[in-house]
């Protein structure tokens, strides 16, 4: 996954480099994200929700392959915030949930016209993610412990492959965007865990 994620960094950045047409936007937003846990043992199986919320900043370039056509990779940075309980790990107990990551998507969209300088854009794509930072801060017997969530003992995924799309306006230079995501890999590297993520984005941006 580390080699995928770099692989694909290395092409979205030649990409944008390569066309003399590619327009660039730049953004951030708001996300609200829902991750649902599934912990089996034997015959039974427990599920646990936690809702995060937090932000997505970066940049894109739109390189225009037909009229209308184009694909867009980018580079962003996302924090999502939050609380939760996870009863598969060592450390029980609620925490204070802290999540950072650079985020690579590389979508397709269609550019429809509605007038002067006013555009629909519809768009769907992959984004590949890679965890910078993600950590659990539990207040057990009057102590507060901070956990590494990608140590050994809690073998959370720092990659991952979401699959989304949204739409959006264009006003002149001026965007608005309504996406949405959802994970298609396991977050977590344990047998009898599976935890997955789907999230809504609204953002705004600026296309130069």
């Amino acid at each position: 996954m580390k080699k995928l994620f770099a692989s694909v960094l290395v092409g979205a950045m030649m990409l944008m480099g390569t066309n003399a047409f590619a327009q660039l936007s730049v953004g951030g937003g708001y996300i609200n994200s829902t991750e649902t846990s599934t912990y089996t043992v034997g015959n039974t199986s427990t599920s646990s929700k936690a809702d995060l919320n937090g932000f997505y900043v970066g940049g894109q370039y739109n390189i225009k392959l037909v009229k209308g056509l184009g694909i867009a990779p980018g580079l962003y940075f996302s924090g999502l915030f939050g609380k939760r309980t996870d009863n598969y790990y060592i450390t029980t107990g609620e925490a204070k949930f802290t999540e950072l990551s650079v985020n690579v998507p590389v979508n397709v969209n269609y550019t429809f016209e509605l007038g002067r300088d006013f555009n629909l854009i519809a768009y769907a794509g992959p984004n590949f993610q890679y965890g910078v930072s993600c950590k659990g801060t539990y207040a057990l017997a009057n102590t507060t412990t901070t956990t590494n969530y990608y140590d050994e003992d809690h073998k959370r995924n720092p990659f991952n492959i979401y699959i989304g799309g949204g739409v959006g306006i264009q006003a002149g230079p001026f965007q608005v965007i309504l996406g949405y995501d959802h994970s298609l890999t396991n977050m977590i590297k344990m047998d009898n865990v599976k935890v997955g993520r789907s999230q809504i984005k609204i953002g705004a941006g600026y296309a130069f």
